[in-house]
């Protein structure tokens, strides 16, 4: 009896109408946020990946604005057939319709998560003058001090419902800190006030952080997975505070090739099959790194799915102690 190979699986696949329509033209990936930040990052990096392993031609488009829904509603006005998706972090697929009272997508109905590019956990920094000036030589030693009677801490973030603002709002109510919360509109600006020491500390996902890190201008205190992430491994994860309620948080994010309703299962597995091909390409791995970010790719469709059945409570868990709303 003949054997059926990996790659045999594929191009049985690809010999499918839909996708051998996807061949013909290049893909489109959706950004939802405008260039520079860490989805653009991903989506690029991990495009060059696939055309290098597959041939297959992408275009990467930025739509940024309105919290990133401009970006998701090009996902689901696309043609279900693979030719444009989205490259979408987990809260699109949680968070993000919980803070709204009339969301206009469906994440369960409408989205089509294909497959896991990458994770990514937030950091908390401080400068290096203010840990200097407060003591502050670790996480814990920063919340001690945010519980004082009459302590003020102010911590800045990349705007109102973002993943580092539910992460320190349920930070702030599970450890008794008392930690003044400030929205800014994108994490640039947080980034130039910390910075200028207008407030004390931030945050935010990796890539901004550490360059500035490497620099020494800032000091990393903990990151915002529950262990330690590979990128900081001497920077400790949440886990480690259970004295201060804290340990069984776990803030990873993740972004996922997200395809509209009615995209086919056999495309659904050709796409998750070709980014698997891609995931050795040379530099690939390297190259995120560098970005803060970590190279972790799902089994596919069904595997994906069931990544964000997974996460989903936790991300609720968050959006309700944190209040936060999105009109």
């Amino acid at each position: 009896m003949m054997q059926v190979t990996r790659r045999a699986v594929l191009l049985s696949a690809l010999a499918t109408p839909a996708v051998a329509q996807i061949i013909n033209r290049p893909m489109r990936w959706v950004v939802p946020f405008p260039p520079g930040g860490a989805a653009d990052a991903i989506a690029r990096i991990w495009a060059e990946a696939v055309t290098t392993r597959t041939g297959q031609a992408i275009v990467v488009d930025n739509r940024g604005g309105a919290n990133g829904l401009l970006g998701v509603q090009a996902v689901l006005q696309a043609p279900p057939d693979g030719s444009t998706l989205g490259v979408l972090s987990i809260p699109f697929f949680t968070a993000l319709p919980m803070m709204m009272a009339n969301p206009p997508y469906d994440p369960a109905r409408d989205l089509v998560p294909i497959i896991r590019l990458v994770t990514s956990t937030v950091l908390c920094c401080v400068t290096a003058e203010r840990a200097r000036e407060r003591g502050w030589t670790d996480f814990r030693a920063l919340i001690n001090a945010a519980k004082r009677p009459g302590a003020r801490v102010v911590k800045g973030s990349a705007g109102n419902g973002s993943a580092a603002h539910l992460l320190i709002a349920t930070i702030a109510t599970r450890s008794g800190a008392n930690i003044e919360h400030v929205a800014y509109r994108g994490g640039a600006p947080a980034l130039t006030d910390l910075l200028g020491g207008q407030i004390d500390m931030v945050f935010d996902f990796m890539p901004a952080l550490m360059p500035h890190v490497a620099s020494g201008r800032l000091v990393p205190l903990a990151v915002g997975s529950n262990a330690r992430s590979p990128l900081l491994p001497d920077v400790p994860g949440l886990g480690e505070f259970t004295d201060l309620n804290l340990g069984d948080l776990d803030m990873q994010s993740w972004n996922a090739l997200t395809g509209p309703r009615g995209t086919p299962p056999e495309v659904q597995r050709a796409i998750a099959e070709g980014v698997l091909r891609s995931a050795d390409a040379p530099g690939l791995a390297e190259r995120l790194r560098a970005s803060g970010l970590v190279l972790a790719t799902s089994a596919g469709p069904a595997a994906t799915a069931a990544l964000i059945a997974a996460d989903a409570p936790r991300w609720a868990e968050m959006v309700r102690i944190s209040g936060a709303r999105i009109e």
